[in-house]
């Protein structure tokens, strides 16, 4: 094995950067510190000098963490919308032209790392040993070859585990699984044997993300559908209506909430009841009849009509007592309809009115932004869009407050998960949570591969924003592939928000909230929408949070 010139620009940056092919990144600064279970992420960048219009190269980790490290190529995607509308946005964006931007997480293969002739590209290093990395200083170095096995170059990273584990968030995270997409992807039957074994690789996504709650799709979705059309059928009750009776079997329902329990979700979102947007109409409800199985309620249906009535007062309590048995009716949360607005408050307070009764303790929670429902008594979990927050809830002090974002808001600084955001706009999440004192974050589009109103799929590969309905990379953060899928950068950077929002916990069983807050405060971070637009402070001050821990743990 010989050494030979390199032909090579490399470059050691955080997470925190984005690499694009034609420009040189700037680095802003290490993270340093992490606790024992946290994941570190950072990524060596890579300029191509050579006279090849390829260079196929190969990474070899040195250093005692060597067999705790993941590599994996930074892939690009295209980005067509950087936000809502050509009237909103801001000045805090990578840009607001479309272009190539990076995002694909993909596994190295035997192709190695692939860098083009003149291009800057960049390999995501993450740090990680679910049993617990070794307390100290530590050293990585990742030497380059080429094809030749010819080492080309190295380059070292040094940080140090601190002496804590992470503790588990008491945060609601959660994060709409579209099942009908997985289905069409990999070209499976919903809730047979080959559905669970790709589902499992989707969980195990899902939660590195930071999700701990996931929706359960009781019925199809009332989710992102055509008025008049429907989605591919993804509903895991049975139903059966004959001779004017309605029976229910839980089976695939109790199947279906035991997988995801033993694979470590916490919390279960009963799918929505009416449909989105006001809630004037059922969701489609399959069901077995003397005809066969056919569609008993849908868009014809009237929401609050006697028939659809009378089947949510017999389903519901039976519901209920099949979620006792699993012991799981205290994990629940149940959604009557998908962002109403406030024209909407007479339709949900008839929804609400029909099943809360039915339902008991089990809370009603739904995405919707007008404080009236809350104060009239029509949702027990609201859950607030963020500016909605700082514009309205925040001054009530509702207590059993959840937050969301979606495709809006994009402008105010606000955070938010854009293809073309700067990584720190969405990693700054996590301190928002913690700062806000909410009890939950919802998104809805974990892996939604359609346009808009599910009108068409599409390829995330080559569409990321939804046929030009929504900013790229709003609807999904994973890409699928034959058996399963890859993951993002901005998966990845949520994953990083939830571990900043564990790391302010710690630091508050040391020396308080309040003490924490001032911190945060001092910082820079105001609601959801004000906080240093600056990766280098960001580091420094994640730095010192660091410090203040393992100086108190002395």
């Amino acid at each position: 094995m010989s050494q030979v010139e390199s032909y090579l620009k490399i470059k050691m940056l955080s997470s925190l950067v984005k690499v694009f092919p034609t420009e040189e990144p700037i680095e802003t600064g290490f993270i340093k510190h992490i606790a024992k279970n946290e994941q570190l992420n950072f990524q060596i960048a890579i300029y191509n000098q050579s006279k090849s219009l390829m260079g196929f190269m190969k990474v070899k980790v040195k250093g005692d963490l060597a067999n705790s490290v993941a590599l994996r190529n930074v892939d690009l995607v295209p980005m067509t919308m950087f936000a809502l509308a050509e009237d909103m946005g801001d000045d805090y964006y990578l840009s607001e032209k479309a272009g190539l931007y990076p995002d694909v997480l993909s596994p190295i293969d035997c192709l190695g790392v692939t860098i083009p002739f003149k291009q800057w590209r960049s390999i995501f290093v993450s740090v990680q040993d679910l049993k617990g990395l070794p307390v100290g200083e530590h050293q990585l170095t990742f030497e380059i070859y080429n094809e030749k096995d010819e080492k080309l170059d190295e380059i070292s990273y040094s940080f140090e585990v601190v002496d804590f584990e992470l503790r588990e968030k008491d945060l609601v995270v959660t994060n709409w699984m579209h099942y009908d997409c997985i289905a069409q992807k990999h070209g499976i039957e919903l809730f047979n044997d080959e559905f669970y074994e790709i589902f499992e690789t989707y969980l195990d996504y899902y939660q590195s993300a930071g999700n701990n709650t996931i929706l359960v799709p009781l019925f199809t979705p009332a989710l992102d559908t055509q008025i008049g059309e429907e989605r591919l059928t993804a509903q895991l009750v049975k139903v059966s209506y004959i001779n004017d009776k309605y029976s229910f079997d839980f089976k695939e329902l109790e199947k279906f909430i035991n997988f995801v329990m033993e694979k470590g979700i916490k919390y279960l979102e009963l799918s929505h009841l009416f449909t989105q947007w006001g809630g004037e109409h059922s969701p489609k409800i399959i069901a077995t009849t003397i005809e066969g199985k056919k569609r008993i309620f849908g868009w014809e249906t009237d929401a609050h009509g006697k028939e659809y009535t009378r089947f949510l007062t017999e389903f519901l309590p039976e519901l209920k007592k099949e979620l006792i048995r699993l012991g799981v009716d205290k994990k629940c949360f149940i959604h009557l309809t998908d962002e109403p607005s406030k024209e909407n408050i007479e339709s949900y307070k008839k929804s609400y009115e029909i099943v809360k009764p039915l339902v008991g303790d089990i809370p009603i929670m739904d995405a919707l932004s007008d404080y009236s429902f809350y104060e009239l008594g029509l949702v027990d979990i609201p859950t607030a869009i963020t500016n909605s927050y700082d514009d309205q809830f925040s001054k009530h002090g509702v207590n059993n407050l959840f937050v969301y974002y979606c495709c809006i808001p994009s402008d105010k600084y606000y955070s938010n998960r854009f293809i073309s955001m700067p990584p720190l706009r969405t990693r700054i999440l996590g301190f928002q949570l913690y700062a806000s004192g909410v009890k939950g974050f919802l998104h809805w589009g974990f892996n939604f591969f359609q346009s808009k109103l599910s009108l068409r799929e599409i390829d995330p590969y080559t569409t990321t924003d939804a046929y030009g309905f929504f900013p790229s990379g709003d609807a999904f953060i994973v890409y699928p592939t034959k058996k399963g899928l890859k993951g993002s950068l901005r998966l990845e950077y949520l994953r990083e928000a939830f571990q900043d929002y564990q790391v302010l916990k710690e630091l508050e069983s040391l020396i308080g909230r309040e003490s924490v807050l001032n911190y945060l405060s001092e910082w820079g971070l105001k609601g959801f929408y004000q906080y240093p637009h600056c990766d280098k402070s960001f580091v420094e001050f994640r730095e010192k949070l660091y410090e203040e821990i393992k100086n108190l743990k002395k």
